[in-house]
């Protein structure tokens, strides 16, 4: 409990102080564009997307690398997402039909990899109905940072998966609809473990693979230097995956939930590994301990609530709805709420997988724990 009222403390601190200046590209982008924050690692970042195909399940998963690229890499940023998925995220985030073009992050498509790795992977676990395009901005925080961050789509949970061939699959509920929560929540546990996690491990083998024979990846990849972040219900399977996959050392959750059932209702779940938690205060203070749901590595653990963040605060949603919503104008007040949780975010993800990856100092951090071993 108290880490927790601690991470509290200093998270509001990070804030206050971020609030003295206009957040960077609340109003710097022409009207009708946003421009993503830039990265703020030293790298450049480059972007590919390739197909695994795990036979044996019968699973073809689309993943989405986003790398440290050479210095110099020149070319056109990367579409923010191809107009097929822009169409679905559109309907379901109640954007404009044309947001998707106006958005420019600053990856650059099949740009060289970075000199000097191999870097560590991060594995980008998406929530339900979503898509790994909208982590855009963590994804190329941390690969400028010097990661491999690798983001796989997770059909029928991600809300659309559109392939380089044109099969479209769309989201679809895999838990009975109309039974009990902890009936509910035992499906879901279910394809956790069955489907998710296994989609997660499977991935981080073929980066292994592709780190020993592949001309673009050789020798770039780190897989003894791995850790894995998840939104929502990725978060879970980032939890579920870190407690069970010794190559995976440390491992964060955005608001993501144990289900009733699913751990025949023992909580908190161990890890024991180093664990990140960032909570909305509405999660954190639910009468379940839900901010205590997962436990991870005693003394390596922060457990963040993030003041005024909803639940898709951690994605890209709140910011391209304040700037493209269908129904409303731009609001810039709601632009720079959004972008000052989102970029907190990505500080303390950066940092907490700097020291536990990178074996970098992360003061934000380390704060909490020097103040608690007084």
């Amino acid at each position: 409990m108290l880490r927790h009222a601690l991470s509290r403390i200093i998270f509001s601190i990070v804030l206050v102080a971020a609030s003295l200046a206009p957040p960077a590209g609340a109003s710097d982008a022409p009207r009708g564009a946003l421009d993503l924050p830039a990265p703020g690692g030293r790298h450049s970042v480059g972007i590919r997307s390739l197909v695994l195909s795990d036979r044996g399940r019968g699973r073809d998963l689309i993943v989405t690398l986003w790398y440290p690229a050479a210095a110099g890499a020149r070319g056109p940023a990367a579409p923010y997402m191809d107009r097929t998925t822009a169409a679905a995220v559109a309907k379901e985030w109640s954007l404009q039909p044309d947001f998707a073009p106006r958005v420019r992050p600053h990856a650059v498509a099949s740009a060289p990899v970075a000199a000097g790795g191999p870097f560590p992977i991060v594995l980008l676990e998406h929530g339900s109905g979503t898509v790994p395009a909208g982590y855009t901005l963590l994804a190329e925080g941390l690969a400028g940072a010097g990661f491999v961050v690798a983001a796989t789509n997770h059909p029928p949970d991600s809300l659309i998966s559109a392939y380089p061939d044109g099969r479209v699959l769309r989201f679809a509920p895999y838990w009975p609809a109309d039974a009990d929560r902890r009936t509910q929540g035992i499906t879901i546990g279910r394809f956790a473990a069955d489907v998710l996690e296994k989609d997660a491990r499977f991935v981080l083998d073929r980066l292994a693979a592709l780190s020993r024979e592949d001309a673009v990846w050789r020798g770039r990849l780190d897989p003894a230097r791995a850790g894995i972040v998840g939104h929502s219900m990725g978060g879970t399977t980032a939890a579920l995956t870190l407690r069970d996959d010794p190559r995976i050392l440390a491992g964060v959750n955005l608001d993501g939930s144990t289900y009733p059932g699913m751990n025949a209702d023992v909580r908190p779940v161990q890890l024991g590994k180093p664990f990140l938690c960032l909570l909305t205060e509405e999660h954190a203070s639910d009468p379940g301990d839900h901010g205590h749901e997962f436990a991870g590595k005693d003394g390596d653990s922060y457990y963040v609530v993030v003041p005024g963040a909803d639940h898709m605060s951690f994605t890209d949603a709140r910011l391209l709805g304040a700037r493209f919503g269908a129904e409303s104008p731009p609001d810039d007040a709601a632009f720079g709420r959004a972008l000052l949780a989102a970029e907190a975010t990505r500080t303390l993800v950066e940092a907490f997988l700097a020291k536990y990856l990178q074996g970098r100092p992360a003061p934000i951090l380390d704060v909490a724990l020097q103040i608690e071993k007084k």
